[in-house]
């Protein structure tokens, strides 16, 4: 049997759940908003249907990687699969900026020329596609953000933040027809909900990139201090002193520490419960779920 890394349970197989429904809606909104997009002639509407294909893309991509770390490690990936997580959150970031990028210029030229994308926008349609994608997508993030006891990894917050993004360019596609549906004169309405739609796209990739680069950096993750830990370990009394403290993260979830512990002279028994005690404490206090700690004894 292939040994669980970390936190593997009933909440992790919970979330390849959601992520399989995510996929089946997402398809679902991508058919509704093709039609959409042809009928309604909308730019707004035609640059979320196109974000609908990265967006299948990253749950399938998501729920690949987190099937593969539920296998555990082996001897070829002694922490299983987890890093596969930070290059799915990145890869995931690249598919939104690009669609964002890409779009975002379309919507601007279009604001500049005073030009409408394919003719006059009918609104009627765009409130057709926007209500049930608006239920759709508002089921999809119910769906992920319920799952109880599931760590906030890279990964599931790559998928949870296209949801919540997804539902505000939902809100502007609604406030488009809306407006166009009053004032049909309003044509500059759907690219500037185009332009706001991407530029909503490229928000949400850097934080991504950001924190899937710091994993690869082996950067101390940034919610930890260096300086508590350390205090932490010193708090224990039979610790003279502690010195090459390594933080970081194989994936968000799995942080590991590595550090020398120079205590008193005491046999090896004590030895071990002083190691014992000091992972309980980084466990507890800081979330650090692999502690390694080398002992060296008359230290101090």
């Amino acid at each position: 049997m292939p040994e669980m890394v970390h936190g593997e349970s009933e909440a992790e197989r919970a979330v390849i759940d959601s992520l399989r429904l995510a996929i089946v809606l997402s398809v679902v909104i991508l058919a509704l908003e093709a039609v959409g997009a042809y009928f309604s002639r909308s730019l707004s509407v035609t640059v979320d249907a196109v974000h609908d294909v990265p967006d299948i893309l990253a749950f399938a991509i998501s729920l690949s990687v987190l099937r593969a770390t539920e296998k555990g490690a082996n001897d070829t990936f002694t922490f299983g699969a987890h890093r596969l997580e930070v290059f799915a959150g990145l890869l995931n970031a690249a598919l939104v900026l690009g669609t964002g990028a890409v779009f975002g210029y379309e919507a601007l030229a279009a604001i500049v020329t005073r030009t409408t994308f394919a003719g006059p926008v009918v609104a009627v349609w765009v409130l057709a596609v926007a209500l049930p994608t608006l239920a759709l997508r508002t089921v999809n993030m119910l769906s992920l953000t319920r799952v109880p006891g599931r760590p906030r990894d890279l990964n599931l917050k790559g998928v949870i933040l296209h949801m919540a993004s997804d539902l505000a360019i939902t809100a502007a596609l609604l406030g488009t027809g809306a407006v166009l549906l009053v004032d049909p004169a309003a044509s500059m309405a759907d690219p500037a909900a185009a332009l706001l739609i991407a530029a909503v796209l490229v928000y949400e990739s850097l934080p991504l990139f950001r924190d899937g680069w710091e994993v690869l950096t082996e950067r101390t993750p940034r919610h930890l201090s260096i300086d508590a830990i350390l205090a932490a370990a010193r708090r224990d009394p039979r610790v003279t002193e502690v010195h090459d403290l390594h933080v970081w993260a194989v994936c968000p979830t799995l942080v590991c520490m590595t550090a020398h512990v120079g205590v008193r002279d005491m046999s090896v028994r004590e030895g071990m419960e002083v190691v014992e005690s000091l992972r309980r404490t980084m466990e507890r206090e800081f979330g650090i779920l692999h502690a390694t700690f080398q002992v060296e004894a008359g230290a101090g």
